[in-house]
């Protein structure tokens, strides 16, 4: 016999069997726990988890005390069927009926998620054993037990403890109504025989139909689940009904349960059932208010039994409450007592043949009329309803049936549609219409499709409290027709034919009424018509309430959810769900197309209120903008719902932050758009502050006043902001608003437009929080495609503008660079700006040229922005620009230039001005096509070059005939590194590299090398791998710096001074910036040495961080900075001190920005010939032109002056302390230099420095020369000194020979014709006096510097000190370096020394021009009467001085002339004596040197000249000390001459007359003048025995 194979859920019994026996524990045999259970459930399910499961049942088992039922909820360790652990709920329970299924609808009520049902009915026996229960084979004795195990997904203590208690509940009520089934059946019995005899007069035929309904309840056709008998009392309205005194019966045996309600409360009775008391009916068929627990969850059927009383009155009422079962459903109603009685008296009604087909429809009408709603409907209403269901037999159509309860609980509404016309979102559509007009809730439908034509759904609408509308039959088929028409016909005949086609999904119509798809037609059109999208928002119901959604369409291709979902988080919400749907427009025809709805469902972030009328399109208009990119898509838009802002206006604040950030705010935009979300008030109050403050609609005084009010609105709302640093960011904000000055907010370009950029200028002394050096004004521009600043530090400034690659901090860039223009434009009218701009939006990854669009439309829309909130000038007038409120003054000076990745861009800028009508034309950006391009000029290499030059020139090296090797940074194609490397043919550039290649050429032959240098700066966009390899020496190398390691020639590594010949690229370029070279020439992008203590962070340059050096490594002899940034001023500072020669950047190139300047003021000269035709574009761009070399030469003096001024203070050494540190303190005094900024030493640091030998260096002298000129400059702007006539020389002269003559009215009236003339003045003074010319002066005469600087024209022009100048410059590279700067020094010293003198003694008081010839008419008489008077003293120390300069190798008609010039220094003393006492300048510079030498006056003065001191003070003293003794000398002439001026020698006879006085304090004179060192005290003794003799009072 063949074994039968086991199944695979045997198998697995059976393998769990083994594991539960050996686990050694009681088990219930898995066979029988799980017999029955479902094999998908098994599927699950592991042996060793049945195993366990079967265990548990054991336990639960054998823990069942046999009475009351035993629920337990707990996991089983290692029972994991989808790999978590389940909660596995066990009840054991006698077994009874309902047990399971009321279970299991408790539990399916709440949770859906179970992995496992079992139910075995159990036998235990009294010896402990299990089996399956067998009723009709049981043992005596034995326990049918129910046992369930259901396992579910894990639930939470809280969630288990719950569900015992529900379960609990349930199982209680299962007991009642098993318990009490047949006393229930006999308390019906008892009723049925009560109804039976009845008393006469009653309507037997109903009675006995009553009867039969209750028999046939009895019969199997319903549960009973409870029972319970009330008293009735009373008549009319006295009636009262009562629970009996007898108990309860099932679940009514609970006297708090009731079945009833009346509105919202449940209640013993209603008016409805007193009303059935009353009535004639002996039964009432209804549904109680209850659902049941027990055996199904469904409201269970309430039937009303009158009782009558021995007089056949109405006593009271039996309430039965239960379920019908099946059969009740299922059977005819002809079957169905009552149910029957009413069928007959509607089929009486109509009266037809119930063979005919009438008949036979009516059969099936009232056989599939819903039978619930049989049981309570009367009979007329039956029949009407009958009628008009028949009728849809023929004309299938919209029909409705409503039946309003009896009891006002609910409405039961019977729905017939044409059935193509239905489906499950018109059923919920006809649901929400029904719950809507009878104000309840949809509590239950029933869908059914009978035979023929239509679809129908029971629905049944439940109601708390009131009266049910009565809603005509009519309006509702009406409505329920407009549900259930056809979308595209409702579609097509409420849009009319001029509409588009739509073709859409069943999805969208369902979705979507017709009336909605005609109302979404705008957008639908306007996507057609190039929109990029278009959007509402719109409310659909929800169950708990309206949700909210947002449509978006989109002509075209779906958006991903990356381009939508950020953009509405950002406005404040979050996305929870989305539906998409296709819309075909006219398909098949030529203008088809198609557009994308995303419906998005949205909740509001953090639950704030949002309503569409409020809020909706406002937020609509934010979405797209920044949809399109118009503006910007981050967390400042939420500010739109949270704030009330518009978009345009939370883009004021987002500006605000970007600017914070810019200025080294250090939190973050993203911080500070929280911090706004979490004050929408505050915001919206600033942004209030804002607009009242530059509303040009407001008037000044209403303006005030709104200001004052938002300003105490804001900080009554800031002092109850609690955090610290929120407080910060908003009181920042506020600061900021009220910092700014003007801004284009209010004009139509930004209000509007299309691409709406915002300006903002501020003025930056009230900015808190602003690092130094901070700008005089300040322009800053926002916006989608770009931003940048514009930084200035006069009204009259100019500078290059930068594109940026430094999205975050290019402030930090800008203003980096522009201290270093600040210093460079000393030479200028201007003062120093800057300005940087980075594209946000260039592409990535596309070609060059694109690239270079993208920024150069960026750089047009940056400058745009910027002249809208500039002033013009109109015929001579200022124009205020439009809509724009004005914090500030005039301020039309608005000039810019070139700088990197702008070389090519002036033409463009001017183009702009010109479209913009901006008074200074083609001026406005220098170097265009009609300028002066600084590459063809090479301008800014050859003033770079004038101050290499010089630094070889004084080691006594001409670079121009003599060869010296070069290393640098840069390329031939360049301008300032190719123009550089042209400067001389003497040039031996031995190494070079750029950001592609590496050039080593170890000995190049000078003529060939500068030939293929030359050719190369002629070739476009050369690079060193164009270099004709034919033309370099052995061992040269050109290396691209992709390479990743390179074998270096012994020659190249040689002459780089590299210790190994295997390299890479940076090893190799790091070498050459230490090369042992002559020159490194810098001319290229990049900074490449710093200071030792410098760290790389600090430079600020990270692509060149791995090649940079230190000062102290770089071995080249000269620095010639031709290029910007190259070092940094602690590396040129380090540098200067290891022995090495530079200035800096900023001192090198400033012949850039001069001949940009000079063009500017020349283009703005020349403009008004252009504008009165008296000169035509063409011929002043030809006149430019051809100024061209005369203008190089101009801008290349300063340069010469510049360094020959920064060598000349140099040369002092130690002496230089007190001036260049009384000049720190002096302009700090002023508020105008941060030595930490400009990186000069404190006090105390100078004091170290110095007393370790280490002066102040040529980088930082070149830094105080320049912010000497630059205060200056200010100081005598806002003197009168320009407006001398005699400066008119100075003005003219600026200007190149060519146009002196021709447009000298149109010079004379120049705009900046002050400004011109203050500039000349100021570089004039300081590069002759020295960077403490004025401070010095200023601190020993407290004159004013205008006052000092007209002294100094006077002494310039009365010794004619310009033609001496002259003949020392024709010495360069004739005589060595120091001997001619000995020479400069020399007249230096006299032009110091006259120029104190004429304010000291007032010589230089009056007129200039009249103080001008006094002074030469007294040098004139001064030099002849010298070739007599002169002490032989004096004689023999000026032809000493002579005889060292010729040995030094001056020629010696110069050394003369100039040593010549320091007996011209007392020239204003003796006019001054002359003046006081009307004597001959002959006589009295007889008496002058009289006196010189009784009193040894001279050799006093020598000796404190001699002293160096360490303080201020100290120092301050000796010199007021030497002008005390000065003064006491030129009183004693005057006492000489004036009280014997007759005498031929009137210092003789003062001396006589005074002798006892003269010889006691000659005699000290003399030992104070002889003995020992010189020292202060020496010369304050000094200083006050001659003022007392002076001034007689010695007596």
């Amino acid at each position: 016999m063949v074994a039968t194979k086991k199944t695979r859920r045997e198998q697995q019994f059976d393998s769990a069997r083994l594991i539960a026996e050996a686990n050694g524990e009681a088990f219930v045999d898995p066979g029988i726990l799980f017999g029955r259970a479902s094999n998908d459930d098994l599927e699950i399910y592991t042996p060793e988890m049945l195993a366990f499961s079967s265990v548990r049942a054991a336990a639960d088992l054998a823990a069942w005390d046999g009475s009351a039922p035993r629920i337990v909820i707990e996991t089983i360790e290692d029972v994991t069927p989808t790999g978590i652990p389940v909660s596995v709920l066990s009840i054991v329970d006698h077994n009874k009926a309902f047990l399971y299924d009321s279970v299991m609808g408790e539990v399916t009520s709440l949770y859906r998620d179970i992995t496992m049902a079992v139910h075995p009915i159990l036998s235990l026996s009294a010896d402990g054993g299990v089996s399956l229960s067998t009723p009709d084979n049981e043992a005596e004795g034995v326990v049918r037990v129910s046992y369930m195990q259901i396992h579910l997904a894990p639930l939470s203590a809280e969630q288990a403890r719950a569900l015992e208690e529900n379960l609990a509940s349930v199982l209680a009520k299962v007991k009642m109504a098993y318990s009490d089934w047949k006393p229930m059946l006999s308390l019906l019995d008892a009723a049925m025989q009560e109804l039976s005899t009845t008393v006469a007069g009653r309507r037997k035929a109903d009675r006995d139909e009553a009867l039969a309904f209750l028999d046939w309840l009895r019969k199997d056709n319903f549960t009973f689940l409870g029972m319970r008998e009330y008293t009735y009392t009373g008549e009319g309205a006295d009636a009262r009904v009562e629970r009996s005194l007898g108990q309860g019966l099932g679940i009514l045996s609970d006297p708090d349960v009731l079945v009833l309600r009346q509105g919202k409360h449940a209640v013993t009775t209603t008016p409805e059932i007193l009303a059935f008391l009353q009535g004639p009916d002996f039964l009432i068929v209804t549904k109680a208010n209850v659902k049941s627990v027990v055996h199904r969850r469904a409201y269970m059927d309430y039937v009303g039994v009158k009782r009558f009383g021995p007089d056949g009155k109405v006593i009271g009422e039996l309430r039965i409450v239960g379920l019908f079962t099946a059969t009740a459903y299922t059977s005819s109603v002809s079957q169905i007592p009552l149910l029957r009685a009413k069928v007959d008296k509607v089929i009486s009604h109509f009266g037809f043949d119930p063979q005919s087909h009438s008949g036979r429809i009516l059969e099936n009408t009232l056989e599939s009329y819903p039978r619930d709603d049989l049981f309570q409907i009367d009979t007329d209403l039956l029949a009407k309803f009958c009628e008009q269901i028949n009728d849809l037999a023929e004309r299938p159509r919209v029909r409705v049936l409503p039946r309003i309860d009896q009891f006002d609980r609910f409405v039961s509404l019977i729905v017939y549609v044409p059935r193509e016309d239905y489906n499950s979102i018109v059923r919920e559509k006809i649901g929400h219409y029904f719950k809507t007009v009878y104000e309840g809730h949809v509590s239950a439908y029933y869908p059914a499709f009978p035979e023929g034509g239509v679809a129908r759904v029971h629905i049944i609408i439940g109601r708390s409290e009131g009266k049910t509308p009565r809603i005509a039959q009519a309006k509702l088929e009406e409505a329920v027709r407009e549900i259930t028409a056809r979308w595209d016909d409702r579609f097509a005949a409420l849009a009319g034919s001029s509409a588009p086609k739509l073709s859409v999904t069943q999805a969208f119509q369902e979705a979507f009424t017709a009336e909605e798809a005609v109302d979404d037609l705008r957008h639908i059109e306007a996507c057609l018509g190039g929109a990029p999208i278009s959007i509402a928002f719109h409310q659909v119901k929800g169950e708990e309430g309206p949700l909210l959604y947002l449509k978006i369409f989109h002509a075209g291709a779906h958006l991903p959810l990356s381009r939508r979902v950020p953009l509405l988080e950002n406005l404040g919400f979050n996305v929870i769900s989305e539906r998409t749907f296709d819309i075909g427009i006219n398909e098949g025809s030529d203008n088809q197309g198609l557009v994308v709805l995303h419906d998005m469902e949205l909740e509001v972030q953090g639950g704030r209120p949002f309503d569409i009328a409020t809020h909706g399109r406002m937020l609509e208009e934010a979405f797209v903008l920044s949809f399109t990119g118009t503006l910007d898509n981050d967390a400042f838009n939420r500010l739109v719902l949270t704030a009330g802002l518009t978009a345009r206006q939370a883009n004021v604040l987002r500006a605000y932050a970007a600017h914070l950030r810019q200025c080294g705010f250090v939190y973050s935009p993203r911080h500070i758009a929280d911090t706004l979300y979490k004050h929408p008030g505050i915001a919206a109050g600033i942004l209030s502050l804002f607009e009242q403050t530059f509303d040009p609609r407001l008037s000044d005084k209403l303006r005030q006043r709104k200001q004052a009010d938002a300003r105490q609105q804001l900080e009554t709302a800031l002092a109850s902001v609690p955090s610290l640093d929120e407080d910060r960011i908003l009181r920042r904000y506020l600061n900021s608003v009220e910092a700014t000055l003007r801004t284009n907010y209010f004009q139509p370009v930004y209000a509007e437009g299309q691409h709406p950029m915002l300006a903002f200028k501020f003025d930056p002394h009230r900015l808190d929080g602003l690092p130094e050096p901070r700008p005089f004004r300040e322009i800053f521009v926002y916006g989608v495609e770009v931003e940048g600043v514009h930084l200035r530090f006069g009204k009259v400034a100019r500078g290059g503008l930068r594109w940026s690659d430094r999205a975050q901090d290019y402030r930090t860039e800008v203003l980096g660079l522009v201290k270093a223009q600040q210093v460079k434009n000393a030479v200028i009218v201007p003062v120093g700006a800057k300005g940087g701009f980075f594209p946000k939006q260039l592409p990535v990854g596309g070609s060059r040229d694109a690239w270079l669009a993208a920024g150069t439309q960026a750089y047009k829309t940056y400058i745009t922005t910027m002249l809208s909130i500039t002033d013009n000038i109109v015929s001579g007038k200022i124009v205020p620009p439009l809509d724009t409120v004005r914090l500030d003054e005039d301020d039309p000076y608005f000039v810019v230039a070139a700088d990197k990745g702008t070389a090519t861009f002036s033409d463009t800028a001017n183009g702009l001005a010109q479209a913009a009508g901006f008074w200074l034309d083609d001026a406005f950006a220098s170097g265009g096509s009609a300028g002066y391009d600084h590459k063809k000029m090479g301008i800014t290499a050859r003033g770079a070059w004038e101050a290499v030059k010089r630094h070889f020139r004084e080691m006594n090296i001409d670079i121009q005939t003599t060869p010296f090797t070069v290393a640098g940074v840069g390329d031939m194609s360049g301008d300032v590194f190719g123009n550089g490397m042209l400067l001389s043919e003497k040039i031996k550039l031995v190494a070079a590299f750029d950001h592609r290649d590496i050039f080593i050429d170890p000995d190049p032959d000078m003529a060939v090398s500068f030939a293929e240098r030359k050719r190369m700066f002629a070739l476009p966009r050369s690079s060193w791998q164009d270099y004709d390899r034919k033309c370099v020496s052995k061992g040269a190398m050109i290396i691209s710096r992709a390479e990743k390691s390179v074998t270096l020639t012994p020659e190249a590594a040689a002459v780089i001074g590299l210790d190994k010949t295997v390299a890479t690229p940076f090893d190799i370029m790091n070498a050459i910036l230490k090369a042992p070279v002559d020159l490194l020439w810098f001319g290229g992008i990049g900074t490449y040495i710093k200071a030792p203590d410098e760290a790389d962070s600090e430079v600020g340059d990270r692509a060149n961080d791995a090649i940079r050096v230190t000062g102290g490594e770089v071995r080249a002899k000269v620095i010639g900075e031709g290029a910007n940034l190259g070092v940094t001023q602690k590396g040129r500072i380090a540098y200067a001190l290891s022995g090495g020669r530079l200035n800096s950047d900023a001192i090198d190139n400033s012949a850039g920005v001069n001949s940009s300047d000079v063009e500017v003021n020349i283009k703005i000269a020349l403009s008004p010939a252009l504008a009165d035709n008296r000169l035509s574009r063409d011929k002043r761009d030809k006149l430019l032109s051809d100024m061209t070399d005369e203008v190089a030469a101009l801008v290349l003096r300063n340069n010469y002056l510049q360094t020959l001024a920064i060598s000349l203070t140099e040369r002092k050494g130690a002496v230089n302390r007190e001036e260049l540190g009384r000049l720190m303190t002096y302009l700090e005094g002023l508020g105008r230099l941060n030595r930490k900024v400009e990186t000069l030493p404190d006090d105390a640091t100078l004091g170290e420095r110095y007393a370790a030998g280490k002066p102040l260096t040529r980088p930082e002298i070149g830094v105080l020369l320049s912010y000497a000129k630059l205060v200056l400059f200010d100081q005598l702007v806002a003197s009168d000194l320009p407006d001398d006539p005699y400066c008119e020389s100075a003005l003219t002269n600026y200007f190149p020979a060519r146009m002196r003559k021709a447009y000298a009215g149109d010079i004379a009236n120049h705009r900046l014709h002050r400004e011109i003339v203050a500039t000349v003045l100021a570089n004039h003074v300081i590069n002759r006096g020295g960077p403490g010319f004025v401070a010095a002066i200023g601190d020993a005469t407290g004159a004013l510097p205008p006052q000092i600087v007209k002294a100094a024209l006077i002494t310039r022009d009365g010794l004619q000190l310009p033609a001496v100048w002259e003949k020392i410059d024709a010495l360069d590279a004739k005589i060595p370096g120091e001997t001619q700067n000995r020479l400069h020094a020399i007249v230096a010293r006299v032009y110091a020394g006259v120029t104190r003198l004429l304010v000291e003694t007032g010589m230089a008081a009056g007129d200039l021009s009249d103080a001008l010839n006094r002074l030469r008419t007294a040098v004139k008489a001064s030099r002849q009467a010298f070739a007599s008077a002169l002490p032989g003293n004096l004689r023999a120390a000026f032809q000493n001085e002579v005889a060292d300069l010729v040995d030094a190798g001056a020629p010696a008609a110069v050394a003369e002339e100039v040593v010549a010039l320091l007996a011209l220094v007392l020239v204003p003393e003796v006019m001054q004596i002359a003046a006081r006492t009307e004597a001959p300048l002959v006589r009295v510079i007889e008496a002058y040197f009289a006196v010189s030498d009784a009193f040894r006056i001279d050799r006093i003065l020598s000796a404190g000249n001699r002293i160096v001191s360490s303080d201020h003070y100290e120092s301050q003293a000796l010199a007021r000390s030497m002008d005390q003794i000065a003064a006491a000398r030129r009183n004693i002439v005057v006492s000489a001459l004036s009280q014997h001026g007759r005498d031929k020698n009137p210092v003789n006879a003062w001396l006589a007359a005074a002798k006892t006085r003269v010889e006691r304090l000659g005699s000290e004179l003399q030992a104070l003048s002889e003995a020992g060192e010189s020292s202060l005290a020496k010369v304050a003794v000094a200083a006050s025995l001659l003022s007392d003799l002076a001034d007689d009072r010695t007596k």
